[in-house]
């Protein structure tokens, strides 16, 4: 991917961002915005985000479980890239578009994980730090305002093949 494309990308998403997630003061409005960033970048093969009841690692594939009993994984399977958790069940999993990381994470019985049917407790995008070198980026909520920064250097998830998968943080 060329340099200029690449940057273009990352405007188009920082555009979006400001645009969907900053100026929606409601919760359910900023998960359904979160969700349908997840259909804009990370189309499943059926179906949407806003339907799936959970999603679960097979072998090295992502699935979506929709709530009317289908199942379907991504429309680009290589977009997923890692996990936490088992693959059964996984704490969070880490989507990739071009350079941007997005991380879904779940929680039963969190704030908004208790109430969302596929347990989402918050949806983080991971957007480079400007005027520094790579790999330093910063994590945002979708969904969550309050959120603190992330402690320590980076962010270990184990990839798809097993493997150590670490995004580095500032």
């Amino acid at each position: 991917m060329s340099t200029q494309t690449s940057n273009t990308a990352t405007q188009n998403l920082n555009r979006f961002i400001g645009e969907q997630f900053v100026a929606t003061t409601n919760q359910q409005d900023r998960t359904a915005n979160a969700k349908d960033f997840l259909d804009a970048q990370f189309p499943l093969t059926n179906g949407s985000h806003q339907d799936v009841g959970s999603y679960v690692v097979y072998y090295t594939h992502l699935l979506a479980f929709l709530k009317d009993g289908t199942q379907c994984g991504l429309q680009n399977p290589c977009q997923f890239v890692a996990l936490t958790g088992h693959k059964s069940e996984p704490t969070s999993v880490v989507l990739k578009n071009n350079d941007t990381h997005v991380e879904i994470c779940f929680d039963r019985q969190g704030e908004m994980g208790s109430t969302d049917q596929a347990n989402i407790e918050d949806i983080q995008v991971a957007i480079p730090i400007k005027n520094l070198p790579t790999p330093y980026k910063q994590w945002i909520s979708l969904i969550h305002t309050g959120c603190q920064p992330i402690e320590g250097n980076c962010k270990v998830f184990t990839a798809k093949d097993g493997s150590d998968y670490a995004l580095h943080l500032r």
